[in-house]
């Protein structure tokens, strides 16, 4: 059973949100505040965690940089609600290292489905890996010309998918089939293009001139490399039994 974690002090909300949780037969664990939150990951490892951008502690992005921090929780899928309207509290959220957000009120299936998905995600790189030019499949790190670059979980997938197919086209709605596993017509076209610029701003040299992970006005992105995928480390973890797979 997964365990989600729900890091939110409006109370009533956390109800609905647990209500829906556990009808897809998910564990729910809830922390009223931040510290909560940090002293129940000392012992525990959540699945999934959902944080409120506005808690009574701390800043909710300030929350996820410190899980990303720390080699505990650094790849643990990470949800934000919120409430805000303003663009910079969506921009805070992916920098901060957040996986996905969605704004309150929500509808009850659009939360089930991007839990499943981002689960689903996660189930996948604990068992697989890959490599660009090359990546480290054991964890999420790639090179560029040499050059090492941490990942969030996401951006590697994201990374992974395009290098994969390179030099072709990819819509929105492509990318948040395949990387993300939303079913058609979930998930929102903004969610891509913040990833795909925070993806930029660590592999491009000039982020503002991307000259590898390119745009196609209102079409979509094309990945303008050649990948080199470390067949001698795929191999060794099918043949091994998972040494990428770390089943709890």
């Amino acid at each position: 059973m997964h365990e989600i974690l729900i890091v939110d002090d409006d109370e009533q909300l956390v109800n609905v949100v647990e209500v829906v949780l556990k009808r897809e037969g998910y564990y729910i664990t809830r922390a009223q505040t931040a510290r909560d939150a940090l002293e129940f990951l000392k012992v525990g490892r959540p699945d999934l965690v959902i944080i409120d951008m506005a808690l009574p502690d701390m800043d909710g992005a300030a929350l996820c940089r410190t899980l990303r921090d720390h080699s505990h929780t650094a790849k643990i899928p990470i949800l934000f609600l919120t409430s805000l309207s303003a663009t910079h509290s969506v921009v805070d959220a992916f920098e901060s290292g957040g996986d996905d957000y969605i704004r309150k009120p929500f509808q009850p299936r659009e939360l089930a489905a991007r839990v499943r998905a981002h689960l689903r995600r996660s189930m996948l790189l604990q068992s697989d890996g890959g490599t660009l030019i090359r990546f480290v499949p054991d964890n999420h790190y790639v090179y560029i010309n040499d050059r090492e670059i941490s990942l969030t979980p996401v951006e590697y997938e994201l990374l992974k998918y395009l290098c994969e197919r390179p030099f072709r086209l990819h819509t929105p709605e492509d990318l948040l089939t395949h990387v993300w596993h939303y079913p058609n017509g979930v998930g929102d076209s903004a969610l891509v293009r913040n990833h795909i610029r925070n993806l930029r701003l660590k592999i491009e040299l000039d982020p503002e001139r991307p000259m590898i992970l390119q745009s196609r006005h209102g079409r979509g992105y094309v990945l303008k490399a050649h990948a080199l995928f470390d067949q001698r480390a795929y191999h060794a973890a099918e043949q091994g039994g998972s040494a990428l797979s770390k089943p709890r």
